[in-house]
Protein backbone atom coordinates (compact mmCIF):
# COMPACT_ATOMS: atom_id res chain seq x y z
CA UNK A 1 0.00 0.00 0.00
CA UNK A 2 2.73 2.63 0.64
CA UNK A 3 6.68 2.72 0.77
CA UNK A 4 7.56 0.26 3.32
CA UNK A 5 10.44 0.57 5.01
CA UNK A 6 11.42 -0.95 8.96
CA UNK A 7 11.19 1.71 11.32
CA UNK A 8 11.38 0.99 14.97
CA UNK A 9 11.42 4.52 17.11
CA UNK A 10 10.76 5.12 21.39
CA UNK A 11 10.39 8.53 22.53
CA UNK A 12 11.97 12.14 21.91
CA UNK A 13 15.54 12.70 23.20
CA UNK A 14 15.18 15.98 23.26
CA UNK A 15 14.95 17.14 26.88
CA UNK A 16 16.89 13.54 27.40
CA UNK A 17 20.47 15.31 28.70
CA UNK A 18 18.34 18.59 29.93
CA UNK A 19 19.02 19.38 32.92
CA UNK A 20 15.54 21.13 34.18
CA UNK A 21 12.83 19.27 35.32
CA UNK A 22 10.38 17.58 33.19
CA UNK A 23 7.08 18.88 31.98
CA UNK A 24 3.76 17.10 31.76
CA UNK A 25 2.37 16.10 28.69
CA UNK A 26 0.18 18.48 27.21
CA UNK A 27 -1.51 20.36 24.12
CA UNK A 28 0.55 20.63 20.79
CA UNK A 29 0.67 24.49 21.30
CA UNK A 30 2.48 24.87 24.09
CA UNK A 31 6.61 23.88 24.08
CA UNK A 32 8.28 20.62 22.64
CA UNK A 33 9.67 19.92 26.17
CA UNK A 34 6.05 20.19 27.75
CA UNK A 35 4.71 18.29 24.89
CA UNK A 36 6.35 15.33 24.59
CA UNK A 37 8.29 14.78 27.74
CA UNK A 38 6.68 12.68 30.65
CA UNK A 39 7.97 13.13 34.25
CA UNK A 40 10.65 10.68 34.87
CA UNK A 41 13.92 10.18 36.49
CA UNK A 42 17.27 10.18 34.46
CA UNK A 43 17.28 6.98 34.20
CA UNK A 44 14.48 6.87 32.31
CA UNK A 45 14.75 9.40 30.32
CA UNK A 46 13.10 9.11 26.50
CA UNK A 47 15.73 8.45 24.14
CA UNK A 48 14.94 7.82 19.93
CA UNK A 49 16.82 5.27 18.03
CA UNK A 50 19.04 6.60 16.01
CA UNK A 51 20.63 4.68 13.38
CA UNK A 52 23.32 6.61 13.23
CA UNK A 53 24.32 6.98 16.38
CA UNK A 54 26.40 3.80 16.80
CA UNK A 55 27.95 1.96 14.03
CA UNK A 56 26.34 -1.73 14.19
CA UNK A 57 30.43 -2.61 13.78
CA UNK A 58 30.80 -1.47 17.47
CA UNK A 59 30.30 -3.33 20.52
CA UNK A 60 29.53 -1.54 23.75
CA UNK A 61 31.63 -2.59 26.39
CA UNK A 62 30.19 -4.44 29.27
CA UNK A 63 33.14 -4.37 32.07
CA UNK A 64 35.69 -1.68 31.89
CA UNK A 65 38.44 -1.65 35.56
CA UNK A 66 40.59 0.72 36.49
CA UNK A 67 42.65 1.05 39.69
CA UNK A 68 40.10 2.72 41.21
CA UNK A 69 36.50 1.61 39.85
CA UNK A 70 34.26 -0.71 37.12
CA UNK A 71 32.06 0.17 35.12
CA UNK A 72 28.95 -2.44 34.37
CA UNK A 73 25.92 -1.84 32.45
CA UNK A 74 23.03 -0.54 34.69
CA UNK A 75 20.44 -3.32 35.24
CA UNK A 76 18.02 -4.97 37.82
CA UNK A 77 21.06 -7.02 39.50
CA UNK A 78 22.20 -3.37 40.65
CA UNK A 79 19.16 -2.06 41.80
CA UNK A 80 19.80 -1.68 45.29
CA UNK A 81 23.39 -0.54 45.23
CA UNK A 82 22.24 2.00 42.63
CA UNK A 83 19.48 3.38 44.89
CA UNK A 84 21.42 3.57 48.03
CA UNK A 85 23.74 5.73 46.08
CA UNK A 86 21.54 8.24 44.51
CA UNK A 87 19.30 8.43 47.95
CA UNK A 88 22.44 8.79 49.58
CA UNK A 89 23.41 11.85 47.90
CA UNK A 90 19.99 13.70 47.28
CA UNK A 91 20.42 17.78 47.61
CA UNK A 92 23.88 17.27 46.09
CA UNK A 93 22.75 15.48 43.01
CA UNK A 94 19.72 17.34 42.58
CA UNK A 95 22.57 20.71 42.81
CA UNK A 96 24.94 19.25 40.51
CA UNK A 97 23.25 16.85 38.19
CA UNK A 98 19.87 17.72 37.88
CA UNK A 99 19.74 20.84 38.69
CA UNK A 100 15.91 19.66 39.80
CA UNK A 101 13.82 18.01 42.59
CA UNK A 102 12.62 15.61 40.21
CA UNK A 103 15.66 13.25 40.97
CA UNK A 104 16.40 12.15 42.76
CA UNK A 105 13.80 12.31 45.81
CA UNK A 106 12.41 11.58 48.65
CA UNK A 107 10.40 8.84 48.53
CA UNK A 108 11.28 6.94 45.32
CA UNK A 109 9.89 3.23 45.86
CA UNK A 110 11.37 0.11 45.14
CA UNK A 111 9.01 -0.38 41.85
CA UNK A 112 10.67 2.59 40.12
CA UNK A 113 13.91 1.89 41.03
CA UNK A 114 13.49 -1.33 39.16
CA UNK A 115 11.51 0.00 36.93
CA UNK A 116 14.80 2.19 36.32
CA UNK A 117 17.09 -0.15 36.02
CA UNK A 118 15.07 -2.51 33.70
CA UNK A 119 14.44 0.39 31.10
CA UNK A 120 18.00 1.33 31.10
CA UNK A 121 18.76 -2.36 30.40
CA UNK A 122 16.42 -2.58 27.73
CA UNK A 123 17.97 0.22 26.55
CA UNK A 124 21.70 -1.20 26.77
CA UNK A 125 20.53 -3.73 24.57
CA UNK A 126 19.06 -2.09 22.09
CA UNK A 127 22.04 0.01 21.45
CA UNK A 128 19.53 3.15 22.22
CA UNK A 129 21.73 4.70 24.68
CA UNK A 130 24.25 3.19 26.91
CA UNK A 131 23.75 3.58 31.10
CA UNK A 132 27.15 2.62 33.56
CA UNK A 133 27.07 2.00 37.37
CA UNK A 134 30.34 3.29 38.31
CA UNK A 135 31.38 0.25 41.01
CA UNK A 136 34.08 0.02 43.63
CA UNK A 137 36.59 -2.67 42.31
CA UNK A 138 34.82 -5.42 44.63
CA UNK A 139 31.39 -4.43 43.02
CA UNK A 140 30.04 -3.94 46.70
CA UNK A 141 29.37 -0.34 46.55
CA UNK A 142 28.21 2.33 44.08
CA UNK A 143 30.17 5.24 43.31
CA UNK A 144 28.03 7.17 41.04
CA UNK A 145 27.00 5.95 37.32
CA UNK A 146 27.83 7.22 33.69
CA UNK A 147 26.06 7.72 30.96
CA UNK A 148 26.28 7.58 27.02
CA UNK A 149 23.49 8.89 24.92
CA UNK A 150 22.31 10.35 21.37
CA UNK A 151 22.96 14.09 21.67
CA UNK A 152 19.32 16.23 21.37
CA UNK A 153 21.83 19.03 19.58
CA UNK A 154 22.71 17.78 15.68
CA UNK A 155 26.05 19.25 16.20
CA UNK A 156 27.29 16.68 18.40
CA UNK A 157 26.86 12.51 17.88
CA UNK A 158 26.69 11.92 21.68
CA UNK A 159 26.11 13.51 25.16
CA UNK A 160 28.25 11.95 27.77
CA UNK A 161 26.91 12.80 31.83
CA UNK A 162 28.05 11.65 35.03
CA UNK A 163 27.63 11.67 38.62
CA UNK A 164 28.76 10.43 42.16
CA UNK A 165 27.75 10.72 45.62
CA UNK A 166 28.78 13.51 47.50
CA UNK A 167 30.67 11.25 49.68
CA UNK A 168 32.72 10.43 46.52
CA UNK A 169 32.33 13.74 45.26
CA UNK A 170 34.40 15.23 48.50
CA UNK A 171 37.09 12.58 47.86
CA UNK A 172 37.70 13.33 44.45
CA UNK A 173 36.03 11.05 42.64
CA UNK A 174 34.01 13.22 40.13
CA UNK A 175 37.12 14.74 38.72
CA UNK A 176 38.51 11.91 38.51
CA UNK A 177 35.54 9.95 36.86
CA UNK A 178 35.32 12.95 34.32
CA UNK A 179 39.01 12.69 33.39
CA UNK A 180 39.46 9.25 32.76
CA UNK A 181 35.70 8.96 31.35
CA UNK A 182 36.84 11.57 28.29
CA UNK A 183 39.91 10.04 27.44
CA UNK A 184 38.20 6.77 27.35
CA UNK A 185 35.02 7.98 25.28
CA UNK A 186 37.49 9.67 23.30
CA UNK A 187 40.04 5.97 22.55
CA UNK A 188 36.73 3.57 22.64
CA UNK A 189 33.68 5.11 21.20
CA UNK A 190 32.95 5.96 17.70
CA UNK A 191 32.41 9.51 18.37
CA UNK A 192 33.79 12.45 16.43
CA UNK A 193 32.04 15.34 18.80
CA UNK A 194 30.57 14.81 22.24
CA UNK A 195 28.99 17.21 24.63
CA UNK A 196 29.54 17.13 28.25
CA UNK A 197 27.21 19.44 29.53
CA UNK A 198 27.84 21.66 32.73
CA UNK A 199 31.58 20.13 31.82
CA UNK A 200 33.17 21.02 28.91
CA UNK A 201 30.13 22.85 28.31
CA UNK A 202 29.04 25.71 30.34
CA UNK A 203 25.11 25.16 31.37
CA UNK A 204 24.09 28.69 30.28
CA UNK A 205 25.24 27.73 26.86
CA UNK A 206 23.91 24.37 26.50
CA UNK A 207 20.53 25.68 28.05
CA UNK A 208 20.87 28.12 25.02
CA UNK A 209 21.23 25.15 22.51
CA UNK A 210 18.70 23.59 23.62
CA UNK A 211 16.27 26.36 23.65
CA UNK A 212 17.23 26.33 19.65
CA UNK A 213 16.48 22.92 19.32
CA UNK A 214 13.04 23.27 20.81
CA UNK A 215 12.25 26.12 18.91
CA UNK A 216 13.22 24.33 15.87
CA UNK A 217 11.53 21.22 16.47
CA UNK A 218 8.86 22.96 16.79
CA UNK A 219 8.49 24.25 13.36
CA UNK A 220 9.11 21.16 12.36
CA UNK A 221 6.41 19.92 13.59
CA UNK A 222 4.46 22.43 12.41
CA UNK A 223 5.83 21.74 8.55
CA UNK A 224 5.07 18.09 9.37
CA UNK A 225 1.33 19.04 9.81
CA UNK A 226 1.14 21.50 6.98
CA UNK A 227 2.41 17.86 5.10
CA UNK A 228 -0.39 15.91 5.88
CA UNK A 229 -2.64 18.36 5.20
CA UNK A 230 -1.27 18.68 1.66
CA UNK A 231 -1.23 14.81 1.36
CA UNK A 232 -4.71 14.62 2.46
CA UNK A 233 -6.23 17.26 0.70
CA UNK A 234 -5.39 15.43 -2.66
CA UNK A 235 -4.34 18.46 -4.64
CA UNK A 236 -0.03 18.15 -5.91
CA UNK A 237 0.23 21.47 -5.82
CA UNK A 238 -0.71 22.13 -2.06
CA UNK A 239 1.75 19.27 -1.05
CA UNK A 240 4.42 20.20 -3.08
CA UNK A 241 4.62 23.32 -1.41
CA UNK A 242 6.11 21.31 0.75
CA UNK A 243 8.53 19.14 -1.02
CA UNK A 244 10.60 21.69 -3.12
CA UNK A 245 13.94 20.78 -1.34
CA UNK A 246 12.96 16.82 -0.55
CA UNK A 247 15.06 14.39 -2.28
CA UNK A 248 13.90 11.67 -4.78
CA UNK A 249 11.49 10.66 -2.36
CA UNK A 250 9.48 13.36 -3.31
CA UNK A 251 8.13 12.05 -6.38
CA UNK A 252 7.62 8.95 -4.95
CA UNK A 253 5.44 11.01 -2.27
CA UNK A 254 3.53 12.21 -5.17
CA UNK A 255 2.84 9.32 -6.98
CA UNK A 256 1.21 7.51 -3.53
CA UNK A 257 -1.27 10.59 -3.20
CA UNK A 258 -2.32 9.81 -6.70
CA UNK A 259 -2.82 5.75 -5.37
CA UNK A 260 -4.54 7.80 -1.92
CA UNK A 261 -7.30 10.03 -4.04
CA UNK A 262 -7.94 6.47 -5.76
CA UNK A 263 -8.07 4.84 -3.16
CA UNK A 264 -10.51 6.80 -1.93
CA UNK A 265 -8.73 7.70 1.38
CA UNK A 266 -11.04 9.01 4.30
CA UNK A 267 -8.81 9.64 7.41
CA UNK A 268 -10.90 8.15 10.54
CA UNK A 269 -7.99 9.14 12.85
CA UNK A 270 -5.54 11.61 12.57
CA UNK A 271 -2.44 11.11 14.95
CA UNK A 272 -0.35 14.26 15.71
CA UNK A 273 2.91 14.35 14.16
CA UNK A 274 5.49 14.07 16.97
CA UNK A 275 9.06 14.41 17.35
CA UNK A 276 11.91 11.69 17.49
CA UNK A 277 14.53 14.02 16.96
CA UNK A 278 14.69 18.01 16.38
CA UNK A 279 15.33 16.52 12.84
CA UNK A 280 13.15 13.50 12.57
CA UNK A 281 9.11 14.14 13.03
CA UNK A 282 6.40 10.96 12.81
CA UNK A 283 3.26 11.54 11.84
CA UNK A 284 0.45 8.56 12.53
CA UNK A 285 -2.58 8.66 10.31
CA UNK A 286 -5.37 5.87 10.38
CA UNK A 287 -7.41 5.51 7.36
CA UNK A 288 -10.16 3.90 5.79
CA UNK A 289 -9.71 2.81 2.09
CA UNK A 290 -10.85 1.18 -0.78
CA UNK A 291 -8.92 -1.71 -2.01
CA UNK A 292 -8.10 -2.96 2.07
CA UNK A 293 -12.52 -2.24 2.42
CA UNK A 294 -12.80 -4.97 -0.45
CA UNK A 295 -10.93 -7.65 1.50
CA UNK A 296 -13.66 -7.43 3.97
CA UNK A 297 -11.72 -7.62 6.90
CA UNK A 298 -13.20 -4.54 9.19
CA UNK A 299 -9.44 -3.18 9.67
CA UNK A 300 -8.70 0.10 8.97
CA UNK A 301 -4.65 0.24 8.20
CA UNK A 302 -2.36 2.98 9.99
CA UNK A 303 -0.25 4.70 7.76
CA UNK A 304 2.95 6.86 9.24
CA UNK A 305 4.91 9.15 7.58
CA UNK A 306 8.37 9.48 8.57
CA UNK A 307 10.16 12.65 7.83
CA UNK A 308 13.36 14.17 7.97
CA UNK A 309 14.22 17.55 7.92
CA UNK A 310 17.19 19.61 7.21
CA UNK A 311 17.90 23.26 7.73
CA UNK A 312 13.73 23.51 7.91
CA UNK A 313 12.44 21.48 4.97
CA UNK A 314 11.68 18.37 4.83
CA UNK A 315 14.51 16.58 3.21
CA UNK A 316 13.89 12.63 3.21
CA UNK A 317 10.46 10.67 3.18
CA UNK A 318 9.77 7.34 4.71
CA UNK A 319 6.66 5.47 4.94
CA UNK A 320 5.21 2.35 6.30
CA UNK A 321 1.92 0.45 7.08
CA UNK A 322 0.65 -2.06 9.29
CA UNK A 323 -1.37 -3.90 6.61
CA UNK A 324 -2.75 -7.09 7.37
CA UNK A 325 -0.90 -10.68 5.55
CA UNK A 326 -3.85 -10.94 3.35
CA UNK A 327 -3.57 -7.43 1.73
CA UNK A 328 -0.08 -8.86 0.59
CA UNK A 329 -1.83 -12.42 -0.50
CA UNK A 330 -4.35 -10.34 -2.48
CA UNK A 331 -1.65 -8.24 -4.40
CA UNK A 332 0.12 -11.64 -5.48
CA UNK A 333 -3.17 -13.14 -6.17
CA UNK A 334 -4.08 -10.01 -8.75
CA UNK A 335 -0.55 -9.77 -10.05
CA UNK A 336 -1.28 -13.88 -11.12
CA UNK A 337 -4.84 -13.56 -11.86
CA UNK A 338 -5.10 -10.09 -13.64
CA UNK A 339 -1.78 -9.12 -14.80
CA UNK A 340 -3.37 -6.76 -16.78
CA UNK A 341 -3.71 -4.51 -13.77
CA UNK A 342 0.27 -4.61 -13.29
CA UNK A 343 1.04 -3.86 -16.27
CA UNK A 344 -1.78 -1.24 -17.21
CA UNK A 345 -2.20 1.62 -14.65
CA UNK A 346 -0.22 0.07 -12.28
CA UNK A 347 3.05 0.09 -14.60
CA UNK A 348 6.24 1.89 -13.23
CA UNK A 349 8.05 4.22 -15.07
CA UNK A 350 12.44 3.81 -14.86
CA UNK A 351 11.62 6.93 -11.68
CA UNK A 352 9.33 4.68 -10.40
CA UNK A 353 6.00 6.68 -10.29
CA UNK A 354 2.83 4.68 -11.73
CA UNK A 355 1.69 5.04 -15.33
CA UNK A 356 -1.52 6.39 -13.25
CA UNK A 357 -1.63 5.61 -9.93
CA UNK A 358 -5.00 6.67 -9.45
CA UNK A 359 -6.64 4.73 -12.07
CA UNK A 360 -4.14 1.53 -10.15
CA UNK A 361 -5.50 2.20 -6.70
CA UNK A 362 -8.98 1.60 -8.60
CA UNK A 363 -8.15 -1.30 -10.68
CA UNK A 364 -6.52 -2.97 -7.52
CA UNK A 365 -9.66 -2.27 -5.71
CA UNK A 366 -11.34 -4.30 -8.30
CA UNK A 367 -8.49 -6.67 -7.90
CA UNK A 368 -8.93 -7.10 -4.35
CA UNK A 369 -12.87 -7.78 -4.69
CA UNK A 370 -12.25 -10.56 -7.67
CA UNK A 371 -9.49 -12.06 -4.59
CA UNK A 372 -12.05 -11.78 -2.12
CA UNK A 373 -14.74 -14.05 -4.21
CA UNK A 374 -12.30 -16.20 -5.26
CA UNK A 375 -10.45 -17.22 -2.35
CA UNK A 376 -12.41 -15.78 0.87
CA UNK A 377 -16.00 -16.16 0.27
CA UNK A 378 -16.31 -19.56 1.08
CA UNK A 379 -14.55 -19.03 4.03
CA UNK A 380 -16.52 -16.50 5.56
CA UNK A 381 -19.55 -18.35 4.89
CA UNK A 382 -18.69 -21.51 6.66
CA UNK A 383 -17.69 -18.91 9.76
CA UNK A 384 -20.68 -17.56 9.94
Amino acid sequence: MMLRIAFACLALLLMACSPEAPKETSSSTETVAEAVVEEMTPEAEPVEVNEDFIPASFTAPVLVETEKFKLVPLGPDLVKIDFDAYMSSIEHLQKTFTRSTNWPREGITDAEAMLDMETEQARFENRESFAYGVLTPDGTREIGSFYVRPSPVPEYDAVVRMWVTKADYDAGYDELLYTWGKEWVETEWPFENVAYPGRAIEWAAWDAKMAEVEVQTAENVKTAEGFIDGFYSFDPEQLGAFLTETDETAARILDYQGWAEGGNYKVVNRGACEPKSVNMIVCPITVQDDPVQALKTGFDVTDTFHLTFANGSIAHIETSSNDQPIYYEARKWVEANMPEVITGPCKRSESGSRVSPGDCARAMTKGYAAFYAATQMGKADADS
